[in-house]
């Protein structure tokens, strides 16, 4: 149901009930498997190896920075593998590979949290639009520390303090605050919102910050419609970059929903202004299990620099977790 749907707000897509769960499936006659039946379930037997190895090294370091409390407790430790390729109506291609590292460590939350995040950095536009930018893995985009957060779920406003290093040719110090409020929710009202705000200082970069507001409402019982805005500062350059973007998520099915999408990308620089204006829709669908999602997104982009000509592109996105 749309109400028990979950926004995602760097690029607006939903995985169904707010997590990835496997689902229980009904008995049915034995029958011999296909060939794809059988390559994806050797695949899983790869897959869950490595999840569970790599899930196993981070609960291990969280017991040893615990005196070894609560060890079997669970761990949310996550990598994902996102492989993204979009195609262009002028015969260019072009290909994403990111590899995205979450670091859970439960028992030390009550002190200070270790993290790592292998995916720091990326513009407005990247994560509004849904199409490939040429990237690949880079070590020069993660950062490592510490990070306290002082509030628990209850508070209706909770603050997160983190510093440590960029990982770059030399590291780069880093200190950043982030506050988030969400309302409507426990009211029980129909609309449902997130303020995010973010003031961060990386030793080469300078000051910045990010200002993002999330508000979405349930339309009957397969349909949500968000509204999202994000206001991005760069001191060092005196800067400014927004965008607002507006989405109709409807659900297909159990397995599959499609985001209908239109949006528009800003700067402050040389005035402010609107520098591009998009619309289009992504489609996204649980392929096997909870950890392979597969999604297809045409759009068409209007930028001002073109003088406002239609750019026509479709992107192909493959997602794979390895988690407990």
């Amino acid at each position: 149901m749309a109400r028990d749907l979950v926004p995602i707000t760097d690029n607006d897509e939903l995985y169904f009930g707010g997590e990835r769960k496997k689902r229980n499936k009904p008995e049915q006659e034995k029958e011999e498997p296909g060939f794809m039946m059988r390559s994806l379930r050797q695949m899983e037997i790869q897959r869950d190896w490595l999840s569970k190895g790599y899930v196993g090294m981070w609960r291990g370091l969280d017991s040893y920075f615990t005196d070894g409390a609560n060890f079997e407790s669970e761990n949310d430790s996550e990598m994902r593998l996102e492989t993204k390729q979009t195609w262009r109506a002028e015969g260019e291609i072009e290909s994403d590979v990111r590899l995205r590292i979450r670091v859970d460590l439960p028992n030390t939350e009550k002190k200070l949290k270790l993290f790592f995040s292998s995916d720091e950095e990326s513009s407005v536009e990247e994560r509004v639009r849904s199409v490939s930018t040429g990237e690949r893995i880079k070590r020069e985009d993660s950062v490592s520390g510490l990070e306290f957060s002082p509030d628990d779920s209850k508070r209706k406003w909770r603050r997160k303090f983190s510093g440590g290093v960029r990982l770059r040719s030399s590291l780069v110090p880093y200190v950043k605050f982030q506050v988030k409020r969400e309302w409507g929710e426990e009211e029980g009202e129909s609309w449902f919102h997130v303020l995010r705000q973010k003031v961060e200082y990386f030793d080469d970069d300078g000051w910045g910050s990010s200002s993002e507001f999330t508000s979405s409402h349930p339309v009957g019982d397969v349909f949500i419609f968000s509204v999202w805005l994000e206001a991005d500062f760069e001191d060092q350059l005196n800067f400014f970059e927004y965008a607002n973007v507006y989405t109709l998520t409807q659900v297909v099915s159990e397995r599959s929903a499609v985001h209908y999408r239109f949006g528009a990308l800003g700067a402050s620089q040389p005035v402010p202004r609107v520098n591009g204006v998009f619309y289009g829709l992504s489609w996204q669908y649980q392929l096997y299990e909870d950890w392979i999602f597969l999604g297809l997104s045409p759009e068409v982009f209007y930028p001002r620099e073109l003088n406002w000509s239609a750019e026509p592109s479709i992107t192909a996105k493959l997602e794979i977790f390895f988690t407990e």
